[in-house]
């Protein structure tokens, strides 16, 4: 099946991810999700066989501000004081396999991206988020080899209570094509992206943008548009960390000395995707500060 509405040359006008960026921030449904959501759906065995894996493991997150370690109990997610001692779970969900978000009070929303070994955890500040689902007549394809996997088929975007325009994408093999309809018209623009976690695709943007993430389900049914603002790290507490810069060497505020440590010990590893994610977040982050940027990113291997 061809993408016929995608035919159109890309619009002139302000790019569409970053248009709906200006409306769409969380939708009251999902900032709202019952606290049950917690529980991993039994219809996804998948899902349900990812939560059993990383029950009971503490996480330590890196550069973060205040939640620090995160644990699944087999009940829901929760925080967990120095001491040990759990906090209240959080209204959360189980979105896919490997993908879990968090329900604030606020606008915002955490979603945590968890590799497949399970060694790693990819902590995320949402500030915006809009979700998608295949489109009628595409047949869905389990994602192994991403992102090939996900050629030439396309997700269009849910209706929810923003009143939003209907937007759509498509992956073509090189450019991410996303589209809004605007007077019956596809406004489509085609963006190169990087790849930022498994089976996430994101967008490039200035530094001083809110970087546009991708997001698609493992059984290729559905797909996330997400405005993260933060970008962290994360292993088990039992995994050793090494390096030990302080804020004085590094001229870094704590959170982003303690996250560039985490990524500092990523250099000798094979996570360069996920290496390549921080040095973006950090020159976007430390934007306005650009000698302290350019030496956090020679530090971690940038070119």
């Amino acid at each position: 099946m061809t993408f016929l509405s995608f035919s159109g040359v890309a619009s002139p006008l302000l790019g569409c991810s970053l248009a709906l960026a200006a409306t769409f921030g969380t939708p009251r449904a999902l900032a709202q999700a019952p606290a049950a959501d917690s529980e991993p759906k039994t219809a996804y065995p998948e899902v349900d066989k990812f939560a059993g894996s990383i029950k009971g493991t503490i996480w330590e997150l890196r550069g973060t501000n205040t939640l620090k370690r995160l644990q699944y109990t087999g009940e829901g997610m929760v925080s967990l004081n120095p001491n040990g001692r759990a906090n209240a779970p959080y209204d959360s969900a189980f979105v896919d396999v490997g993908v879990v978000r968090l329900n604030f009070s606020g606008p915002n929303t955490a979603w945590y991206f968890f590799s497949d070994d399970l060694k790693y955890v990819t902590p995320t500040t949402v500030v915006g988020e809009l979700a998608y689902k295949l489109a009628k007549g595409y047949t869905p394809k389990p994602i192994k080899n991403f992102p090939a996997d996900i050629v030439g088929q396309v997700w269009d975007s849910e209706e929810d209570d923003r009143n939003l325009k209907p937007s759509r994408l498509r992956w073509n093999g090189t450019e991410l094509e996303v589209g809004v309809l605007r007077d019956k018209v596809w406004d489509v623009e085609k963006h190169p992206v990087f790849l930022a976690e498994r089976r996430v695709l994101e967008q490039k943007v200035a530094p001083a943008q809110v970087a546009s993430w991708y997001v698609f389900s493992a059984d290729g049914t559905e797909a996330w548009m997400l405005h993260v603002q933060d970008v962290f790290g994360g292993q088990p507490s039992t995994a050793a960390a090494k390096a030990k810069r302080t804020p004085g060497q590094t001229s870094l505020k704590p959170q982003h000395n303690d996250l560039a440590n985490f990524a500092e010990d990523l250099l000798p590893t094979s996570e360069q995707i996920r290496l390549d994610t921080i040095r973006r977040y950090f020159q976007r982050s430390l934007n306005k500060q650009p000698d302290i940027a350019k030496a956090t990113h020679e530090r971690l291997g940038g070119k």
